[in-house]
């Protein structure tokens, strides 16, 4: 078996590859098709290499940008933030899960009728007829499952992720966590990072750097984000809460997003 992934004791998989981190789930009726998904990994491997013969342009801001060229995997990422019409994203906002989606896709396609596959917190949901999975919601990427909702094949839901301060990637906003639900887990990866730099208030008791201060490489190193959140004010809470309502809103109206939870220290928001 190759070191990159192994089959877990449940039947789940588990990819340990360059950038991904990722469990997969793969059912038809009662069964568990580990084979197909530990198949899935040649796949996942060549995704990860189209991706990366396109980042010196995945890693521009789109404002004066031409992704006409890109095409594939690369240009998935590039429609799914250019979709928020949010000129700070660059199409690296959408990475995770583009990815998700392309192996859950994989491996529907092959006879699955339930697919999760969980890309270190992004996850790309593939149900069939008569089909649904429970979930698990983090309102804050530093505290534990607060609520969990169920997912049927009907609801047209094909992605669940969420963006805070204190996950994997770097965030520009207050709020502990913003998970998106979404048709698809390319346009929830790319909300759930807006969103949630939506949530910035301006207050002592936010600290912020330079994004190339922590990580030279980020494609957004010449942006601040909030490194740190002291206890905040009530007043800000509910100002970070409204920012993230707000452009919901508008993103919902744009059909990005089907559902939104959010929270800033214990005040959360429900939509949809």
């Amino acid at each position: 078996m190759d070191e990159a992934f192994r089959i877990l004791d449940d039947g789940r998989v588990f990819f340990d590859y360059g950038p991904a981190s990722m469990v997969v789930t793969a059912r038809r009726g009662d069964e568990m098709l580990c084979d197909l998904a530990a198949a899935a990994f040649p796949f996942l491997r060549d995704s990860l290499a189209e991706i990366a013969e396109a980042l010196p342009i995945l890693r521009q801001f789109p404002v004066g940008m031409d992704y006409s060229d890109l095409t594939g995997l690369p240009r998935v990422m590039a429609e799914a933030v250019l979709a928020t019409g949010e000129p700070t994203l660059t199409p690296m906002a959408a990475v995770a899960g583009t990815v998700a989606d392309a192996v859950a896709d994989w491996i529907f396609a092959r006879g699955a009728d339930l697919v999760a596959v969980n890309n270190g917190g992004d996850v790309a949901v593939r149900l069939g007829e008569g089909r649904s999975l429970r979930m698990g919601i983090l309102p804050d990427l530093n505290g534990s499952v607060t609520e969990v909702v169920e997912i049927r094949g009907g609801d047209g839901i094909g992605g669940v992720c969420t963006s805070g301060l204190g996950g994997r990637s770097l965030t520009r906003g207050i709020a502990g966590g913003v998970t998106v639900f979404s048709r698809r887990c390319a346009a929830a990866d790319a909300c759930a990072t807006h969103l949630a730099n939506c949530s910035y208030v301006e207050s002592p008791r936010v600290h912020t750097c330079l994004a190339g201060d922590i990580e030279p490489e980020s494609d957004i190193a010449s942006l601040r984000i909030v490194t740190a959140v002291e206890p905040l004010l009530p007043e800000e809470k509910k100002r970070g809460l409204a920012q993230v309502y707000e452009e919901t809103e508008r993103q919902w109206k744009n059909g990005n997003l089907l559902r939104v939870y959010a929270d800033i220290q214990g005040e959360r928001l429900t939509l949809g």
